[in-house]
């Protein structure tokens, strides 16, 4: 049975992947720092910032997720996680046989694109810290794949949402809802973006865990279609039958679109997503904290 290493089980994604994961026969080894998980897996304590605390959990035949390296607001330890971090995992991985590496990274790679669908092999160009940073770090997982012969897939992750989301656009939108309260949006609100139902997104990564393929493989985990926030909003008005209070941040700068194109995903890992922006949208409104 392989065993996959789950690397930042506690976010947004990580508890929806265990949840998944839970429910499949799979030996699952998660990684925790000070935040308690409640599921059947097995669990070490340790610091993707301190090699010498994970490298020993590491074994020949893993399947390793890294979900560590997600933005909370603090830029430099941001740029920690994901650089330093990612090198101290594939310093110890170029040294194990048989290893697989799936990185979670994101579509902002990319950059604005208001032509098409964002491809694999498309140039990236990506606007702000956030983008920059995630491209960076595909750059460092690239080389270490080419020099040291790992098999490492990127999984560019969509705009996520649902029930258990601490924010973002849709949740603030839905919390709004909830409370009466104004909800601020950036810009014009003509801005677009490609978003994704956790569920679907797990389902891809799960795919990408089960997955044969070999050497360096980047992939698109998305909806492939676009929607703007004055969309989002009108779809909420209509699914809640409530107006939606918002103002309009006209001094905060934005990206007019980000989207991507999913084929690749559909052919290397034969995933599609199932959930519509309607359903995910009323699913989540319907479960939320």
């Amino acid at each position: 049975m392989t065993n996959i290493v789950v690397l930042g089980g506690s976010g947004f994604v990580g508890k929806s992947l265990l949840k998944k994961l839970e429910n499949n026969e799979f030996k699952v080894n998660v990684m925790i720092n000070s935040t308690k998980i409640k599921n059947r897996f097995k669990k070490f304590c340790a610091d993707i910032l301190d090699k010498k605390t994970f490298e020993s959990q590491i074994k020949n035949g893993d399947v390793i997720v890294n979900l560590i390296g997600q933005y909370n607001g603090d830029i430099l330890n941001f740029v920690d996680l994901n650089i330093k971090g990612g090198l101290n995992l594939l310093e110890t991985c170029k040294e194990r046989e048989n290893i697989k590496i799936i990185l979670i990274s994101s579509i902002d790679v990319y950059g604005e694109n208001m032509l098409y669908p964002s491809k694999e092999k498309d140039n990236t160009s990506p606007q702000y810290n956030y983008g920059l940073i995630k491209l960076l770090t595909e750059k460092m997982y690239e080389r270490f794949a080419r020099i040291y012969n790992l098999d490492i897939v990127i999984l560019r992750l969509s705009n996520l949402y649902g029930p258990n989301k601490k924010n973002g656009l849709i949740i603030n939108i839905l919390k709004a809802i909830k409370k009466t309260s104004v909800v601020s949006i950036n810009h014009n609100g003509e801005q677009q973006r490609d978003y994704l139902f956790i569920e679907d997104a797990v389902e891809g990564i799960i795919k990408a865990i089960q997955c044969k393929l070999k050497n360096f493989n980047v992939i698109n985990i998305s909806s492939g279609k676009r929607y703007s926030s004055i969309e989002i909003i009108k779809l909420v008005q209509k699914i809640s039958n409530k107006k939606v209070k918002f103002k309009l941040n006209q001094n905060t700068p934005n990206e007019k679109c980000i989207w991507a194109n999913n084929n690749n995903a559909k052919k290397l890992l034969k995933f599609s997503p199932k959930i519509s922006i309607k359903q995910g949208l009323t699913l989540t409104l319907k479960n939320l904290d």
